[in-house]
């Protein structure tokens, strides 16, 4: 295949995952503090030399680069040229806060700010904005999966019974007094992972409590997710004219190899 074609393949590739992440970004407007992804997008030159270019009687598919792309090169004398490729490193979490909507529903949490939500799960300690809670049958708060929510003594929260208060500071009471605090804490943005039900994984020598930082929580309120529908749609439509242009110059490249090997046979 020809060179060209290859970097026409990569390209695709690379739109492809993009169109995915943001018809993921689409899927979830209306889901609670969900933070949109994007992906970062780097190129990679080649550069001419044995371990690139294989000789005729090699498979040059075996070979890998960065970001696993394939080098098309059948060998030096032939194909010795730098070639860019696309490659798209990594995918990224953008933080910025979403609208905060009110709910009156007094176990609704938002937080207003920098930070996240502490929560205990089978997996081990995980993360999230979302703080749609509710309290369990042994007086636990918890979160919409059942997990419970995490105090800033590192424990899980027990609340009781109704009616219960949350100060701004994360302080939370009920008719017998102070129960406990919530845990607020800083997650670096490039080192968020996610792992479904709105959840989010971090190294643990990464995380650090937010005792003191600016905003707090508001009690009867949730986060709405910071995607935005029209830029949305905006980004799937160019990404999507992108698809269809590689597939062109995909396509017109195999006409002319067609065409090449035509007249080879011809001669």
């Amino acid at each position: 295949m020809d060179s060209g074609a290859w970097a026409a393949v990569n390209g695709a590739l690379r739109t492809e995952m993009r169109l995915d992440v943001l018809a993921n970004n689409l899927a979830n407007v209306n889901t609670n503090g969900y933070k949109e992804g994007d992906i970062t997008f780097d190129s990679f030159m080649t550069k001419p030399g044995p371990e690139q270019f294989p000789m005729p009687n090699d498979s040059f598919l075996g070979l890998r680069g960065p970001g696993d792309i394939p080098f098309p090169f059948s060998n030096p004398a032939t194909n010795a040229l730098s070639i860019t490729y696309p490659a798209a490193p990594s995918t990224v979490t953008k933080v910025n806060q979403g609208a905060l909507q009110a709910t009156g529903n007094p176990l609704d949490v938002a937080i207003e700010g920098d930070g996240f939500f502490a929560v205990n799960t089978p997996q081990g300690q995980r993360y999230t904005r979302d703080g749609s809670f509710n309290v369990n049958s042994f007086g636990e708060l918890v979160n919409k999966d059942g997990f419970q929510v995490m105090g800033d003594n590192g424990a899980p929260l027990v609340v009781g019974s109704d009616p219960i208060t949350i100060s701004k500071d994360g302080t939370i009471s009920n008719k017998d007094g102070t129960m406990g605090r919530l845990q607020r804490v800083g997650l670096p943005e490039e080192a968020l992972k996610r792992v479904g039900q709105n959840l989010y994984e971090v190294p643990q020598d990464q995380v650090t409590n937010l005792t003191e930082a600016q905003g707090g929580f508001h009690q009867g309120y949730l986060e709405a997710s910071n995607a935005n529908v029209v830029r949305g749609m905006t980004q799937m439509i160019d990404a999507n004219r992108a698809f269809e242009s590689y597939m062109k110059a995909i396509q017109s490249l195999d006409g002319l190899d067609s065409q090449a090997n035509q007249i080879g046979r011809l001669g």
